[in-house]
């Protein structure tokens, strides 16, 4: 008998997901969230609760454009079927600030957050995109569950470490349309999941003048049965629930402990393992 090799498949035995994220809740993201859900997708908005409300303008090369931010009112119904995560309370820097100050920004943001969603929230992104060792220590005490870097890997490999998520690319990136290309490609021989994962800020698009072009991708990347459309958080704690299996010393039994079902490749077929229960995959 040849070594068999597990590999994890998504929901309903797909084997690519999407997900969006997206910083700041600017104005800009109601025309972007009107295009997600058009094109039936799903994103992660990260939300600095202690500056919704306030105006400014953003300016790059000579270029000014408005940088306003979202009214708390408007929160829950621009956002609806969407994920509300942590930015921070004002998008302090928490790697060059003190523990207390940015034990601080978290807690204010996510019970500012928990109030609008009336549920944990338990994703973010760093503001800046900066973190280190003594961020991580807090955060694994904070209820956080995932943080996302600004370092776009290029790849479509599951992070080993949510609070060190680092995405495929920006939108802007030279890249995308290639990268979808690759995403897309009818796969041959199954090497686990892929997980294309787009960043950015939504005022960018008036910055740079490319809105058609992102709704050019979420048209090419909408539609397919194959690709799991998901939140950040959705993708986390699947892949969180998979690595609590429990496996018997034959391999040949697998305990569920957790309240998904799972979907396994498993030598060239799909196993749904049930919440739960034990299955016995030579059956």
């Amino acid at each position: 008998m040849g070594l068999r090799r597990d590999m994890l498949q998504f929901p309903g035995g797909r084997q690519r997901a999407l997900t969006f994220s997206y910083d700041d809740a600017v104005t800009q993201d109601v025309r972007f969230v009107d295009m997600l859900n058009r094109f039936q997708l799903k994103g992660t908005f990260n939300i600095n609760t202690g500056l919704l409300g306030q105006h400014s303008l953003h300016e790059k090369n000579g270029k000014a454009v408005t940088h306003d931010k979202l009214l708390p009112s408007q929160v829950p119904q621009v956002y609806q079927g969407h994920e509300l995560a942590l930015h921070g309370l004002t998008h302090l820097d928490l790697a060059l600030a003190g523990q207390a100050a940015a034990a601080y920004e978290i807690a204010a943001d996510r019970r500012n957050l928990e109030e609008i969603t009336k549920a944990p929230v338990r994703g973010m992104a760093y503001p800046f995109g900066t973190y280190n060792d003594g961020l991580l220590a807090l955060l694994r005490c904070s209820g956080v569950e995932y943080s996302r870097t600004i370092e776009s890997t290029g790849s479509f490999k599951l992070p080993r470490d949510f609070l060190l998520w680092h995405p495929t690319c920006h939108h802007g990136d030279e890249r995308l349309f290639a990268l979808a290309e690759a995403f897309l490609e009818p796969v041959q021989r199954y090497d686990g999941p892929l997980l294309f994962y787009v960043w950015g800020h939504t005022y960018e698009f008036d910055e740079r003048g490319d809105w058609a072009r992102m709704e050019q991708f979420m048209q090419k990347m909408s539609g397919h049965e194959e690709v799991w459309y998901a939140a950040n958080i959705e993708i986390c704690d699947y892949v969180n629930a998979a690595r609590q299996l429990r496996y018997s010393a034959s391999g040949q039994y697998i305990y569920n402990p957790t309240a998904q079902d799972i979907w396994l490749w498993l030598d060239g077929r799909t196993v749904v393992l049930k919440a739960g229960e034990t299955t016995d995959v030579n059956e």
